[in-house]
C-alpha cells in the first residue's frame, strides 16, 4: 500500500481553513458589476432630471443606460449567486438578485409612461445600487 493510497485522513492534504464567519472571497465581478450598475444609474439621474425640465430628446440615452445597468446588475446576480454557492453571504445574494428585478419592473413602468412612479422607483433602485457593493466592503472584514 502507497501513501496515495492510505485511508486515514492525516495523510490527505488539507483544505485552506478559513476564519469563523468569513467566507470565500468576493468575485471581482460581483463588485465591479455592482459598480458599473450605479455608474450608469447616476448617469440615468442626471439624464432624467434633464429629462423632466424638457429634453425629452435624451429618452433613448436614459433608456440605453437602464438597460446597460440592468445587463451590469444581472451579471452582479449571477455572480453572487456563484459566490452563494460556494458559501456566500445569502443576504448580499438578495440583494443582488432583486435589484434586476427592480431594474426589468423600472424598465416597464419606463416603457408604459408611468411617470412619477417610475421617478421614485429609479431613487429606490439608485439607493438598492449603492448599498449592494457597500455591503461587499462590509463583509471583506
Amino acid at each position: 500500500m502507497t501513501a496515495s493510497d492510505s485511508p486515514h485522513a492525516s495523510d490527505r492534504p488539507s483544505a485552506p481553513h478559513l476564519a469563523p464567519g468569513s467566507g470565500p472571497t468576493i468575485p471581482p465581478v460581483l463588485t465591479w458589476a455592482s459598480w458599473v450598475a450605479v455608474v450608469l444609474v447616476l448617469g440615468q439621474l442626471v439624464l432624467g432630471i434633464l429629462m423632466l425640465n424638457g429634453s425629452w430628446n435624451l429618452i433613448e440615452a436614459h433608456a440605453g443606460l437602464g438597460y446597460a445597468a440592468t445587463l451590469a446588475a444581472v451579471l452582479a446576480a449571477i455572480s453572487a449567486v456563484v459566490w452563494r454557492r460556494r458559501g456566500g453571504r445569502s443576504g448580499v445574494m438578495a440583494h443582488a438578485i432583486s435589484m434586476p428585478i427592480l431594474m426589468i419592473i423600472q424598465i416597464g413602468l419606463g416603457e408604459s409612461g408611468i411617470k412619477w412612479v417610475h421617478v421614485v422607483l429609479g431613487v429606490i433602485i439608485l439607493i438598492g445600487l449603492i448599498g449592494l457593493p457597500m455591503s461587499l466592503r462590509s463583509r471583506r472584514h
